[in-house]
């Protein structure tokens, strides 16, 4: 294993201590996708599978439990009983100083799953439109998606990005910036690639 993790065994336990039967096997499935997109798109399939397996290793914590993470990490205010929010971030928090992960890009990937943000790299990209389109996802554009991500990563990590606007929005919640920051991003991405 190249990957820098100095406990995996221990990482393992924890996430399975942790996770929910259900959000466990959603994050096989995000492991599984992002290998699977990272062997097409040429990104590090070793850093895209861990990444995918790990990357919901909070999703599961109590308001409270996750409050007292983003205190211990000096995270921003702004996560403070927003778990939804905070549990990418404190994933990458528990992998970096918990678990001795030191991958800039790896802890990247994992911090931005929740929201993506602009200039993300390959591997965040991945693991971004992974987390969405894994095979335990079931909505009726799945398969399309699957497919478009296999054949542009880029058009169909915005759709991901506009479908998660256009959810927040109905829902009456404020889009997180770093959300929207990600979707202009993207956007200038893809008008580029046409004017070539």
């Amino acid at each position: 294993m190249s990957i820098i993790c100095t406990d995996r065994d221990g990482l393992e336990a924890f996430m399975k201590e942790e996770l929910n039967e259900k959000r466990y096997i959603h994050s096989l499935g995000v492991e599984r996708m992002a290998v699977h997109l990272a062997t097409i798109h040429g990104a590090d399939i070793e850093k895209a599978g861990f990444a995918g397996r790990y990357h919901d290793i909070a999703k599961c914590f109590s308001k409270e439990r996750m409050n007292e993470y983003i205190r211990k990490y000096k995270l921003p205010e702004e996560y403070i009983d927003n778990p939804s929010l905070a549990h990418s971030k404190v994933a990458a928090e528990i992998l970096s100083n918990e678990f001795g992960v030191i991958d800039e890009d790896l802890l990247n990937a994992v911090k931005s799953h929740t929201t993506g943000r602009a200039g993300m790299s390959l591997l965040e990209e991945i693991v971004y439109v992974a987390d969405a389109i894994e095979d335990n996802r079931s909505y009726p554009s799945l398969k399309t998606l699957q497919k478009l991500a296999e054949n542009d990563l880029d058009g169909c990590c915005i759709i991901i990005l506009d479908f998660t606007v256009d959810m927040v929005t109905a829902k009456g919640r404020e889009v997180d910036k770093t959300t929207l920051d990600a979707r202009e991003y993207m956007q200038n991405k893809i008008n580029e690639k046409d004017r070539r």
